[in-house]
């Protein structure tokens, strides 16, 4: 008995029987009640789905392929896959949610085992259908409870920036970047000034960026103040070069404390202190995670395993001790050598 024979008993059509059974889409009650007597009468069994081939694909979905941070990962993520005997297809959504989930459906498309993510959005509404997926998926650098992910814990990491500028001694700070809900390097980082009573004014945040408008704020906030900005945490380390280049142009850059975030070789080669994300480990824990995924190990004494993965970043200060946010709120790990 196959699903052609219920609907010609049935007297309705191959895909109303396939939505009665699927529970899918709108049927009628008559035609329901039909296709269920039918169900009933010749004990149809749906068929168990086809166990899908494995193709050792992996696809990979980044939102910035020119952030220096991302291509690292990427670099990482390759070699692993190669190391397993597996091969990687990648996209680059360019921050455009549409055309990350064009690039979700050309991955199933092409039948991949799995997809590593780093996500446009972390709203529920865009994270939530990803548990619908044919296979699994692995967000990167940032975590949800709705989805296996692994990402460095941001909100210490704007945590650290502050309690830096704190012990510095800053009175006048300022940021640069995304200031959103999402946005917990933000968070973290305006929660301890507050915290240590030290006012994030409106008019030192600039978000979001372009280079006519840092320019702007440059000039507005440091170059015609008459009392300027002494410290700014950018929100990535490409901000913090435009930043850092503009007020070393202006024989500002060692008035001014620059802070980045990701501690890439942008930060590396210009000589200027930020948070270093433990990118490596995000990688190749992410892998373990896809494999595990693969498996179906992903419960542990037969309770499902932890969604998020939070790992630990560190406050790198050039030509100063790198800093970290452990069991105490401000610890001097060893010196940063160069």
């Amino acid at each position: 008995m196959t699903i052609r024979d219920i609907a010609k008993y049935s007297g309705v059509s191959i895909a109303t029987v396939s939505r009665v059974i699927n529970n899918n889409g709108k049927v009628s009650d008559a035609a329901r009640h039909s296709v269920e007597a039918a169900i009933a009468k010749f004990n149809y069994q749906k068929p168990e789905p086809k166990k899908k081939k494995a193709t050792k694909l992996f696809g990979v979905i980044v939102r910035n392929m020119s952030n220096p941070f991302f291509a690292k990962l990427i670099d990482v993520l390759e070699e692993e896959a190669y190391k397993h005997g597996r091969s990687i297809l990648l996209f680059n959504s360019r921050n455009n949610l549409k055309l990350e989930q064009t690039f979700l459906e050309e991955c199933k498309h092409h039948n991949v085992d799995g997809v590593f993510l780093i996500p446009r959005s972390l709203k529920d509404q865009h994270i939530r259908p990803l548990q619908n997926a044919s296979f699994p998926i692995i967000l990167l650098t940032v975590t949800s409870p709705l989805c296996l992910s692994i990402g460095t814990h941001h909100k210490h990491g704007g945590n650290l920036v502050a309690q830096h500028f704190i012990k510095q001694g800053h009175q006048r700070i300022g940021f640069i970047g995304s200031t959103s809900q999402q946005s917990d390097r933000f968070i973290g980082f305006k929660n301890t000034l507050l915290s240590k009573n030290r006012a994030l004014n409106a008019e030192y945040i600039l978000t979001p960026y372009t280079t006519e408008s840092l320019k702007n704020f440059v000039q507005e906030q440091i170059l015609d103040s008459v009392t300027p900005l002494e410290a700014i945490f950018c929100s990535d380390d490409i901000s913090a070069s435009h930043l850092y280049s503009l007020l070393t142009n202006t024989n500002m850059g060692k008035l001014v404390e620059v802070v980045g975030f990701d501690d890439t070789f942008i930060a590396q080669s210009l000589g200027f202190s930020s948070v270093h994300q433990p990118m490596h480990q995000i990688a190749l824990r992410g892998f373990e995670l896809m494999l595990d995924a693969l498996k179906g190990d992903i419960e542990q004494n037969g309770a499902k395993k932890s969604l998020e993965h939070l790992l630990e970043p560190t406050l790198v200060l050039r030509s100063s001790p790198m800093i970290t946010l452990q069991d105490r709120p401000y610890e001097i790990l060893k010196e940063e050598t160069e």
